[in-house]
């Protein structure tokens, strides 16, 4: 997310000799128009990477939350430290407060004032929350309403009512006094609920600190770690001076910042990165394991270490999460800063599963320390201390995902960098090839058109996971399968029924976009009957910006279809009709399809649906692999079956997989060909995608014991 340069300007009386005012003068105006003309987008930001201040000349900086997340009192032991938004309620059970802290350095003068700046997202209110001083003990992917810190202070500021899409400014100027670390927590004083935008979304909370005449000069100690933007053709490099881009062709394009003022913001357009533009990353997770200590987590620790003493091993495992790329990748460079010793071997880097915890219960150790799942990237020799190491991982990087990187060390020569928590933390740089290829869903329309094939992995395989029946205001277990999809990189489907109850675009805004909608970017949806329950399905058209009522796309070697079941499916319905042109104009060995109501089900609430026969039919007849529904709030796979629904090898297979939130459903009668069933786990279905072959494997939330897996060869 880019953030202006604000500059302002005091005026400056120069009293002398008339000659060296006039020169002074000279000096002064180039200094201003020097000032003004520093690129109006010169931060460019992607993700949870909010962690150093953005300067905003003599007069003023502005600090973006390191951390924030919002606790509910209903769900007493449940994070939220990685949604999209900040929610504050005071309808006593439940109440929500938000919590937010941000790390002040670089002020040298007195302070005139300090600014709360918290963006309205989706609800105003009549009644806006009061503002404390809490105490800095939490951690932003642990904290809960059952151990929130304390508040410190009393009430420093107090809003009335507030509108939709605008800017609330909190004074907590008696409680930001200077350099050091600051939490803020918003608490509700009325039964009015309210929205903003936290970190993760598109406007995170800001700290604003204004300096009075004659403060001493002040300077932001931190210098941005990302780069630019479209409309300037130089980046932001990690020490803070510019240098053009490495074809050393493009001439810089300097364009006058908005006019000066405290307030003054810039909101990029979300698209997809441009070609020959680069944008850097920070870690959202990161930590060290120790074979010494098998069982000990790391993840608050200020250094990450690589070690192969035997006995005394040490790997790191470094966690991110990039969106709005698309297309050919011209580099991905893995930065990490060396601290305090350099190596003569330095470490090795790895792709590894993304299925482990930064702290609190199930944390990461060595015990339980993620899988490597590729060969060594990258390799490096000598380096030495207090310097950046750059790690070539293009290889292992195919665009929008999660994915985590391991160093492991190939010698004894240990080496120590800066984790997260560190004076420099880890970043991800990546640089876009030389053409841009089209990075939204398909064409709006009953033709959709195919979209770019995803490249497979280094390991030949690429992801697709998701599940149906998903996201609810009143419910916990949404949280939980999203945090699963937090550890699991590769496309998102859902199938249907993804925001309760009647999926307006408000609940898809309060409910389905703070948990699963943070994948929102990697998401290939499906409607379910709820969705239809608001009239056309406007409110998850609207949110999955106009995204097809069905349409196929390519992933691997597989090409993939997004069905509509809430709509005609009869053999001669244009939904039925394009499917099988498109299955003949797109002759693929592995097919798979995804939509809410199954044809087959043991569920005792909505059983089989003869009405979908015309789509299980048409797949059958084209040999496809795999059919995903939802529907039924349970998991149950089937054997491979035929046109009629009995098991025969070499098939069409479908799994059921409605687990991804809401209320489970019981079973009746088993179906014959039913393999196995589960009513009591929520979690996602993750298939692992081959040329020529699928790994299914069912991954229950945290707590859970419930799993199923297997593989089948496609046909």
């Amino acid at each position: 997310m880019s953030k202006t340069y604000r500059a302002s300007q005091s005026p400056l009386k120069i009293k002398t000799a008339s000659s060296v005012k006039h020169f002074f003068s000279a000096v002064i105006l180039l200094f201003m128009l020097t000032v003004n003309v520093m690129p109006a987008e010169a931060v460019q930001t992607a993700g949870n990477m909010y962690r150093a201040p953005v300067m905003q000349g003599t007069t003023s900086l502005t600090f973006i939350a390191e951390a924030d997340a919002y606790v509910h009192q209903s769900n007493p032991n449940t994070n939220y430290g990685n949604a999209t938004s900040l929610l504050v309620n005071g309808a006593n059970n439940p109440d929500v407060e938000s919590f937010g802290r941000f790390t002040v350095n670089g002020v040298t003068g007195s302070i005139q004032n300090a600014q709360l700046r918290v963006y309205v997202n989706t609800n105003a209110s009549a009644n806006s929350p009061a503002v404390y001083g809490a105490s800095n003990n939490w951690t932003e992917t642990g904290i809960t309403w059952r151990n929130r810190p304390g508040r410190i202070s009393n009430v420093l500021d107090n809003k009335g009512s507030t509108r939709t899409n605008t800017w609330v400014e909190y004074n907590v100027s008696p409680f930001v006094t200077g350099n050091g670390t600051y939490t803020l927590v918003l608490v509700a004083d009325s039964a009015d609920s309210i929205r903003f935008s936290s970190s993760e979304g598109s406007r995170p909370p800001e700290l604003v600190i204004t300096f009075g005449s004659g403060a001493g000069t002040a300077t932001a100690t931190n210098t941005p770690t990302t780069t630019l933007l479209p409309s300037s053709t130089f980046t932001a490099s990690p020490t803070g001076t510019q240098s053009p881009p490495s074809t050393g062709t493009a001439t810089p394009t300097m364009t006058q910042p908005p006019a000066a003022s405290p307030t003054a913001t810039y909101t990029p357009t979300s698209t997809a990165l441009p070609s020959g533009h680069t944008v850097t990353f920070t870690a959202t997770a990161d930590a060290r394991v120790a074979q010494l200590n098998p069982t000990t987590n790391y993840g608050n620790a200020t250094t990450l270490q690589a070690d192969g003493n035997s006995g005394e091993i040490q790997i790191s495992y470094i966690r991110f999460t990039t969106s709005g790329i698309s297309g050919p990748l011209q580099s991905v460079k893995l930065r990490v800063f060396c601290t305090t010793n350099g190596t003569t071997n330095g470490p090795a880097v790895y792709l590894a599963n993304s299925n482990w915890v930064e702290l609190g219960t199930g944390g990461i150790n060595w015990n339980n320390r993620p899988a490597l799942t590729s060969g060594a990237a990258d390799n490096k020799t000598a380096f030495g201390a207090n310097s950046w190491v750059e790690y070539d991982v293009t290889s292992l990087v195919i665009g929008s995902g999660t994915y985590t990187f391991a160093l492991v060390a190939d010698s004894t020569d240990g080496v120590v960098f800066s984790s997260r928590e560190g004076t420099t933390p880890p970043q991800l740089v990546v640089t876009s090839g030389t053409s841009v290829p089209t990075a939204t869903d398909p064409s709006p329309s009953p033709t959709a058109t195919r979209t770019p094939t995803v490249e497979p992995t280094a390991s030949g395989s690429v992801t697709l996971v998701g599940a149906g029946d998903i996201t609810s205001c009143t419910r916990s277990q949404d949280e939980q399968t999203a945090f699963l999809l937090d550890n699991i990189p590769g496309t998102v489907f859902t199938a249907g029924d993804n925001a309760y109850v009647d999926g307006t675009y408000t609940e898809y805004l309060n409910c389905y976009d703070p948990t699963w909608g943070r994948h929102k970017s990697r998401t290939k949806p499906s409607p379910g009957n709820h969705d239809y329950l608001t009239s056309g399905a406007a409110g998850y058209f609207q949110y999955f910006n106009n995204v097809p009522s069905y349409y196929a796309y390519d992933l691997g070697a597989w090409r993939i279809y997004s069905l509509n079941s809430e709509i005609s499916v009869s053999a001669t319905s244009a939904q039925a009709t394009w499917l099988q042109n498109d299955l003949a104009n797109n002759p693929s060995q592995c097919v798979l399809a995804y939509w809410h109501k199954p044809r087959w089900s043991s569920g005792s609430n909505h059983g089989d649906n003869t009405s979908i026969q015309p789509l299980w039919q048409i797949l059958y007849d084209a040999g496809a692999e795999l059919v995903i529904n939802g529907h039924e709030h349970h998991y149950e796979r089937f054997a491979e079956m035929n046109a009629s629904g009995t098991a025969i090898s070499q098939a069409l297979r479908e799994i059921v997989v409605g687990t991804g939130g809401a209320t489970l459903y019981p079973f009746g009668s088993p179906k014959s060909a039913s393999q196995v069933r589960n009513n009591t786990t929520y979690g996602v279905l993750k298939l692992t995608l081959r040329s020529n072959s699928y790994d299914w494997q069912f991954v229950p939330i945290s707590g859970s014991t419930f799993t199923d897996s297997g593989s089948t060869n496609c046909h």
